[in-house]
């Protein structure tokens, strides 16, 4: 049976609530639909690459099921991608 579940994107500086949430199986499912939805708002522009994000999914409730923290865009993520000095 689905179940909802709520978004919170944190940066050091702020906060942006989801009210609404998604409906979902199972926090998998709700993850994988944000995560989604946030690579949507990046290659929108409308995320900014740098500054630490992270998502917090919560249940209807309010406990904190899971928080993902972002990898920065605009730092290598491989360290074979970093130039030698």
């Amino acid at each position: 049976m689905p179940q909802r579940f709520h978004f919170r994107l944190v940066s050091p500086e702020e906060a942006i609530e989801d009210p609404i949430g998604a409906e979902a199986e199972d926090v998998e499912e709700a993850q994988a639909e944000a995560m989604a939805a946030l690579e949507e708002l990046r290659a929108q522009g409308e995320l900014p690459e740098a500054g630490g994000w992270h998502l917090e999914i919560r249940s209807a409730s309010g406990v904190l099921l899971r928080s993902i923290q972002f990898p920065r865009r605009d730092l290598p993520q491989d360290p074979s991608d970093m130039g030698a000095d």
